[in-house]
């Protein structure tokens, strides 16, 4: 699994028939519009969600590694952004998720410095 640095918005809902209503609805014709589909996603979960994040509309912020769901993380990683997911199943509930925006990773080496090249630098035999 690679890791990627995505912010997430989820809804958590007590069942999975009523996280597979709301996923239904999200992925309406009416929602192809990607601006579109978040302010429904937020307005849905503001409603819906069993989460605290609900007050943010679903906004998990940038997703950490080992989150508190793991099974939300593991699905997450593997979503293209503006495309709503699940019905998946945590400790608590069932998550409809969208990836709302990928940042690049760039690798900066154990140190935090870029590193150009690895081998012997100047001045060695």
């Amino acid at each position: 699994m690679s890791i990627r640095s995505i912010q997430v918005s989820h809804i958590v809902l007590s069942t999975e028939e009523l996280a597979n209503v709301l996923l239904d609805h999200l992925r309406e014709d009416e929602y192809k519009d990607r601006e579109m589909l978040f302010k429904m996603f937020a307005k849905l979960a503001k409603k819906y969600s069993a989460c605290g994040s609900r007050n943010k509309g679903g906004d998990l912020g940038l997703l950490e590694h080992n989150t508190a769901a793991p099974e939300l993380e593991r699905a997450a990683m593997a979503a293209p952004v503006g495309e709503v997911r699940g019905p998946i199943k945590s400790k608590f509930g069932y998550h409809i998720f969208v990836l709302t925006k990928e940042e690049e990773m760039v690798d900066m080496g154990i140190d935090g410095l870029k590193s150009a090249s690895l081998g012997p630098g100047d001045g060695t035999l």
